[in-house]
């Protein structure tokens, strides 16, 4: 299985937060892509509004018991629901601050989960997500040889969307600790 190092993830996840930082405009939606594709192990369809879903806020719920949840239509046309992690949690905050929005979704909710940058609509397109993820990678991997990783700058070259999918399973299982189970439901 392809995945990041924890090196690589490192400098894909400040360079993200640092993108967003000088460009808030743009790049709080690479932030929150990253986050979203690493800590809730999302494939990019789950993030992209088709025939079949539109991914809203609203998809973020909170039940009876003050946990937070993701609801989405998974391959095969399954729905899943997927617990949230208090950091992603203070990811989502900060996109909606970004997008002048209340800190936390409401239930029904239909502003678009990742919205294009021109307009007010979702992004509709893989091909979105994926130019998102490249051009954070692309960044981390000039971060990463000029401060001297160069191997790992290369082995970064290589590393697709899916892999940040690979990573956070793996990472929740090995450093976090979560029970293979937990994880395999989510």
């Amino acid at each position: 299985v392809r995945r990041l190092t924890e090196l690589q993830w490192d400098f894909v996840i400040e360079t993200a937060e640092s993108m967003a930082n000088e460009n808030p405009i743009v790049h709080e939606r690479t932030l929150f892509v990253m986050s979203m594709l690493y800590l809730l192990y999302l494939r990019i369809s789950e993030l992209v509004a088709d025939a079949r879903w539109e991914p809203k806020m609203g998809d973020f719920f909170q039940d009876g018991h003050g946990n937070w949840w993701f609801k989405t239509i998974s391959k095969g046309n399954k729905e899943r629901e997927i617990t949230i992690p208090d950091v992603m949690l203070t990811a989502l905050k900060r996109y909606r601050n970004s997008r002048e929005l209340p800190p936390l979704p409401s239930p029904g909710e239909q502003t678009p989960l990742v919205h294009n940058l021109r307009g007010n609509g979702p992004v509709t397109s893989d091909r979105q997500i994926r130019f998102i993820v490249q051009g954070c990678f692309d960044k981390a991997i000039e971060r990463m040889i000029s401060e001297g990783f160069i191997d790992e700058a290369k082995m970064l070259q290589e590393a697709t969307v899916h892999w940040l999918r690979h990573t956070g399973i793996s990472d929740d299982i090995n450093k976090r600790g979560r029970p293979i189970a937990h994880v395999r439901d989510d």
